[in-house]
């Protein structure tokens, strides 16, 4: 480990303490350094400036492109690459196989771990035993996400279904309130209008709120989607890749177990388009009292308007 250790800080950068990315070498002192990091060190100073390491001046004109340098950088990437896809993860810290599991903590540890006092007393079993009984969570919480989803599928279509409900009946009051009018004097013509701009202002509010809600729900359910095709897919990671984060998943999960609707459709707008009817009738009444104080006027009796 202290082998792998010492190469590492070889192929590091002392600027940016990073894998080296097209290393050059300064010819006045052998030192090594990213190309991107020592232009961006030196400024706008000048051709000259002084290495960060040993101070010497040097020319930037004399950086030497370190292909050797490059190539064992690129190796060095591969062989981690290799070694973090095959085998046991690491421990960062010590660098041993992350082989027990902390069940106070809920984290991936190492025997060198298992003796630090940070875990001192704690209940540590192997890697193969702990998952079981978060796999028992995860199986509960994903029959309460997809009972979740159940629910809020309905509740969609059945938005949908009161919003048809709710544009009909305007619908209608609208129509309604067309004939009424037609048959009304001219003076009605102005309020006739005001009214049915007031209607297609509640129909656009209705299809506006019945559009915001079903994009959320749509949303919601997407992102419930991805949880719950998530927690499916972690149940069938091996071990060390399932206890990965495991704390924050079931923190996850638990955020997501209720699904509360929200007041998509206020009383205040139902009861405006309620009034719509309402009117309808009122004005179908208008105009048979209107008519039949015509009727009397033709006939020289007294017309109270």
């Amino acid at each position: 480990m202290a082998a792998a250790q010492d190469l590492c800080a070889e192929l590091t950068c002392p600027i940016c303490l990073d894998y080296f990315e097209d290393p050059v070498t300064l010819a006045e002192c052998g030192h090594n350094f990213c190309r991107t990091c020592l232009t961006q060190s030196c400024g706008e100073g000048g051709e000259k400036a002084a290495c960060s390491q040993c101070r010497i001046c040097f020319q930037i004109e004399n950086l030497i492109t370190n292909r050797q340098l490059r190539n064992m950088v690129e190796i060095a990437k591969k062989l981690q690459e290799e070694r973090g896809t095959g085998g046991d993860r690491l421990c960062e810290k010590h660098q041993e196989p992350l082989k027990l599991f902390c069940k106070e903590d809920e984290v991936l540890i190492c025997v060198v771990c298992d003796r630090a006092k940070a875990h001192k007393n704690h209940e540590v079993v192997p890697l193969e035993e702990a998952p079981q009984d978060y796999k028992t969570k995860i199986a509960s919480y994903l029959m309460s996400l997809k009972k979740l989803q159940e629910e809020m599928c309905a509740f969609k279509t059945q938005t949908d279904a009161e919003s048809q409900i709710l544009l009909k009946q305007t619908k209608a009051g609208r129509e309604k309130t067309v004939a009424a009018f037609k048959q009304l004097h001219q003076f009605l013509e102005e309020q006739e209008k005001l009214l049915l701009s007031q209607m297609e202002e509640v129909e656009k509010e209705i299809a506006s709120k019945r559009d915001e809600h079903m994009a959320n729900l749509s949303e919601e359910l997407s992102s419930l989607e991805n949880i719950i095709r998530e927690m499916e897919l972690k149940c069938l990671q091996p071990a060390s890749e399932f206890l990965q984060d495991i704390k924050n998943t079931l923190q996850r999960c638990e955020a997501r177990k209720e699904f509360r609707k929200p007041d998509i459709y206020p009383l205040e707008l139902k009861w405006k388009i309620w009034d719509y009817g309402d009117i309808a009738l009122f004005l179908e009444g208008a105009t048979k009292q209107v008519r039949g104080k015509e009727n009397a006027s033709k006939n020289k009796e007294p017309v109270n308007i």
